[in-house]
């Protein structure tokens, strides 16, 4: 896990919750760890299957390998944010989610909404990467650094200081 630094209470500001807001750094570290390793799965799942090459670009294994990633990543995120507050990608980043109002845990129908909002977003076929990009877009122009699936589940990324 990433150490908490002062440089981090200056990049975070306490907000009424009472909790340091995460650096967008920590933020995009945290969600890249996370893709990784979903990828890598959805990837290990392909070759175990024997799927060539070419087939997992274009052709029915490519449609199952987006399902499989798209599922894969709701069940992870929604479990890791409503049990623990966090991923294995923001474990390792210092963050956790925690409720905008209170600082506290997230139910578990806000961790799902949190993480059906990009998934909608990102299976939109042709644009949909650009479409889930500009859901996490969103927290580098917000006050409280709230993602546009922050917004809808009323969540924050905050440092793990507490």
């Amino acid at each position: 896990m990433l150490p908490y630094t002062e440089d981090d209470e200056a990049q975070g500001p306490i907000v009424p919750a009472g909790v340091h807001l995460a650096p967008l750094w920590r933020r995009a570290l945290g969600l890249f760890v996370d893709q990784l390793l979903l990828s890598g799965l959805v990837i290990g799942g392909l070759v175990l299957s024997g799927t060539s090459a070419s087939d997992a670009v274009d052709g029915t294994p490519a449609f199952w390998a987006t399902m499989a990633f798209t599922l894969l990543g709701l069940v992870y995120e929604t479990i890791g944010v409503w049990r623990w507050g966090r991923t294995l990608g923001k474990v390792l980043t210092g963050t956790r989610v925690v409720h905008v109002a209170d600082g506290g845990s997230v139910a578990v129908s806000a961790a799902m909404i949190r993480s059906l909002v990009p998934a909608a977003f990102s299976v939109v076929p042709q644009v949909g990467v650009f479409l889930g990009f500009g859901v996490y877009l969103l927290a580098f122009f917000d006050l409280r650094r709230q993602g546009l699936h922050d917004k809808a589940a009323g969540t924050l990324v905050a440092l793990n200081v507490r």
